[in-house]
């Protein structure tokens, strides 16, 4: 959990040279933009529903390319995404239930309100993190699914590269730009 947090304050704030070479994908109502890596899946129709059917975040969700998910405990539907609810000022628990670990991050040439959650069933694990760009009640997604390392034959399937996921969550954050 507290690895999470801990990278996002040492990542660069040259949006640009970091993501140099990656596609954009410019919101349809261009409030922000942002880059994501060759092969990850863009999808436009993300809705959020796990603070309830009341409570749905829409937002764009970047699924991890497969080059993470192949041969590993890494589910295909591991993203970043972005998501935006009305208003300013969003607190990470308007996002993620529970919202733990919430603290104030410095990264990316701007201010984050930062929370991790994490929860488990029949072998899976879920691994949260959300950053509300500080003012407003926009927020970046990281979701990890995993399966238990455990629950496979040794030698069948190798444990997901978390650093290099997590690395590559940080370069798409970083490249965000929101419109003033």
């Amino acid at each position: 959990m507290k690895r999470v947090l801990a990278a996002a304050l040492f990542v660069a704030t040259a949006g640009a040279a970091i993501a140099g070479g990656w596609p954009h994908y410019v919101a349809p109502h261009r409030a922000w933009s942002i880059a994501y890596p060759p092969g990850a899946h863009v999808d436009e129709a993300y809705v959020n529903e796990t603070m309830g059917p009341d409570h749905t975040i829409h937002g764009v969700a970047f699924r991890v390319p497969q080059r993470f998910t192949r041969g590993t405990n890494l589910g295909d539907d591991s993203a970043l995404s972005v998501e935006h609810l009305p208003g300013i000022n969003c607190k990470p628990s308007q996002f993620v239930d529970p919202a733990e670990d919430a603290r104030i991050v410095a990264a990316d040439g701007r201010r984050y309100r930062t929370a991790h959650s994490e929860d488990a069933g029949a072998g899976n694990r879920y691994e949260t993190t959300i950053f509300v760009v500080d003012g407003t009640c926009t927020a970046v997604r990281y979701f990890l699914h995993y399966s238990s390392i455990e629950n496979y034959d040794p030698g069948t399937v190798r444990a997901f590269d978390r650093d290099a996921v997590l690395a590559q969550f940080d370069r798409v954050r970083a490249s965000l730009k929101l419109a003033r």
